[in-house]
């Protein structure tokens, strides 16, 4: 498209942004407007205008930088193209485990949260739950989350040991074993008889799980099969 097809205040405002994000120490008006031939009245006009939408903050020595406005576009874009590499993940181990329960789940700040789920009883169908959340401290997803997730010490200060997990664990000594066991194994696993429910650690906030009945003799071959799919989910996205 030619130059003078565009619309020149995006143009403008786009070519602010562009320069504030490559200043680590911020721009004041006069300097962006100097560094892009503008008059610093057009300056003032787009930098207010990218200020009240978030995209722009001023610091007190009336630096601009990039506001929070950008950082969440940024943070959304990561997490849709996590959403989608996990879609994926699902779909093939539904075809490799037909009888199994499996989810990606997401530590919020203030819940486990199941994204995306695929079930026997729904066979085929990617399901996106609403309000499907796990209850801290008590099963393989919550505790994979609360050993590895980078927000876990937040989460675990909403919901402290003492009041949620204590009735289940009777000691944090002993869920402080159970996490590093899951941190180093990669997964936290429990069986009763034949039923197993197993969650695995995923990039930053996010967990696997399976939930199925398997022999102990299938369970080695299952672990090691998730934890190649992760692998490769994890180089999609690096």
């Amino acid at each position: 498209m030619p130059r003078s097809d565009m619309v020149q205040s995006v143009l403008k405002a786009l070519d602010i942004l562009r320069l504030a994000a490559s200043s680590p120490r911020g721009m004041r008006l006069n300097e962006i407007s100097e560094a892009l031939d503008m008059k610093t009245s057009t300056a003032h006009n787009l930098i207010r205008t990218l200020c009240a939408r978030g995209f722009l903050s001023k610091d007190s020595a009336n630096r601009f930088h990039t506001g929070n406005a950008i950082h969440e576009l940024s943070s959304l874009s990561s997490r849709n193209q996590v959403m989608l590499q996990a879609s994926s993940l699902l779909r093939q181990l539904h075809d490799d485990y037909r009888l199994a329960t499996i989810t990606f789940s997401e530590l919020t700040t203030g819940a486990i949260r199941c994204r995306l789920r695929m079930s026997p009883d729904r066979p085929g169908e990617l399901q996106q739950p609403m309000d499907y959340v796990f209850q801290p401290y008590v099963s393989p997803t919550a505790i994979c989350l609360q050993a590895t997730a980078v927000n876990a010490l937040e989460y675990e200060q909403l919901f402290p040991f003492a009041d949620f997990g204590a009735a289940t664990w009777g000691t944090s000594e002993a869920f402080t074993k159970e996490k590093d066991l899951a941190r180093q194994q990669g997964y936290a696993i429990r069986r009763k008889n034949n039923a197993t429910a197993i969650a695995f650690a995923v990039p930053e906030k996010y967990v696997l799980g399976l939930s199925l009945e398997i022999e102990q003799e299938n369970l080695d071959a299952l672990i090691a099969a998730a934890k190649r799919k992760i692998r490769d989910f994890r180089a999609a996205l690096a």
